[in-house]
């Protein structure tokens, strides 16, 4: 599977990059949970004891229903490849402490269960990343923001010409509007004087 080598990468996106993708696309989860499937909260700034209402209330975390594999595990690894995490570590609801795994790349159906709270939510944490990770995010950040402000300046910039040509437009249209009309009045005026010199005319010849 391809998530089975990942690691984070500067060409992946950050937890960061697919927590502001999940505020701007607004993203719901189904009210119930797809079967062979666990649902997963992951919170970026989570600390042991700390009550993660405050952290849900602030959308300060990512969700999606994550399939079982075909052995019947959780993958841990699936999950760090989906939000380019360097490692995720299951939350103790009843605790609030992290549970440590035997195995830190599945958790088992039973483990699953036990560490879901009673919503049927499995939450977990991203501990604090390496140096070199941080490093890494950091400069791909720098990238990303760069990118965002250029491709703004770009819509930006290229909205007003549109803008100022269709005022453009506008205003051609307007004056020969201006100038039709004018034109109407003049031959109605100009008609109605025709009209007077013809009746004119007419008593003139009786």
């Amino acid at each position: 599977m391809f998530f089975e080598d990942y690691h984070p990468s500067i060409f992946f996106r950050t937890p960061q990059e697919h927590l502001e993708y999940q505020w701007r696309k607004n993203i719901q989860l189904p009210l119930v949970i797809p079967e062979r499937h666990a649902r997963v909260y992951v919170f970026l700034e989570w600390q042991e004891g700390r009550d993660d209402k405050e952290l849900i209330q602030g959308m300060l975390y990512l969700k999606a229903d994550v399939p079982f594999e075909s052995s019947g595990n959780l993958s841990l690894v699936r999950i760090r490849a989906m939000w380019g995490l360097e490692k995720c570590v299951p939350i103790d609801p009843h605790r609030r402490v992290p549970f440590v795994a035997a195995n830190q790349d599945y958790l088992s159906p039973l483990a699953v269960q036990v560490l879901s709270d009673k919503n049927g939510v499995l939450k977990l944490y991203e501990p604090k990343p390496s140096e070199a990770t941080f490093s890494m995010r950091e400069q791909r950040m720098h990238y990303v923001r760069k990118y965002q402000a250029e491709t703004t300046w770009l819509y930006e910039t290229a909205f007003r010409k549109l803008d100022a040509v269709f005022s453009s437009n506008m205003m051609v249209v307007i004056f020969v509007f201006l100038i039709v009309c004018m034109i109407e009045v003049l031959y109605i005026h100009q008609s109605g004087r025709l009209e007077v010199l013809y009746d004119a005319a007419k008593l003139a010849m009786v």
